[in-house]
């Protein structure tokens, strides 16, 4: 059985960009590495196909890999995502807007089991104002099996052209 999330499509003032507020397909690999233990994030980009414009409005997509022994769980839906970013450069603003606010159960991933996930969540608009190469960290967060929160951050670098 394949069940998908609804991709959703807003405008972002001048930029056309379709914005996946958090989009995802329950069809998982498992060519993961299981012999590495724990959660990790890899293939980390901005939306945007490189380069990065000036002006552009983008989100950052990211592969989580559950190399855990137990499941995991994020949140899923239209209006939240567990993937968001930290820019160590001034060449990107974060602008806030009002989001959605429609709730959708957790999403679980399977060990040895990976899916991509876009962010941040709706009501959070990433900007590129400026060229040069932009320095960030990617935070995923989660909950184990047992319930206890938990995140992985990852450093990935882009450039805004």
């Amino acid at each position: 059985m394949l069940v998908t999330f609804t991709i959703l499509g807003f405008p972002l003032g001048e930029v056309s960009l379709v914005r996946y507020a958090y989009s995802q397909s329950n069809q998982t690999n498992s060519t993961s590495n299981a012999a590495v233990a724990g959660v990790d994030l890899k293939d980390i980009h901005p939306s945007s196909v490189p380069p990065l414009k000036v002006g552009s409005k983008f989100e950052i997509f990211a592969t989580v890999v559950n190399n855990s022994p137990g499941t995991i769980m994020f949140t899923a839906g239209a209006c939240r995502s567990p993937l968001s970013a930290f820019f160590n450069a001034f060449n990107v603003v974060v602008k806030h807007t009002q989001g959605c606010t429609a709730t959708s159960p957790p999403f679980k991933l399977g060990p040895g089991k990976e899916v991509t996930v876009a962010g941040p969540s709706s009501g959070t608009i990433y900007q590129a104002i400026s060229a040069g190469k932009t320095t960030a960290s990617a935070i995923f967060h989660y909950q184990t099996e047992s319930g206890q929160a938990a995140d992985i951050s990852k450093p990935f670098v882009f450039t805004i052209g």
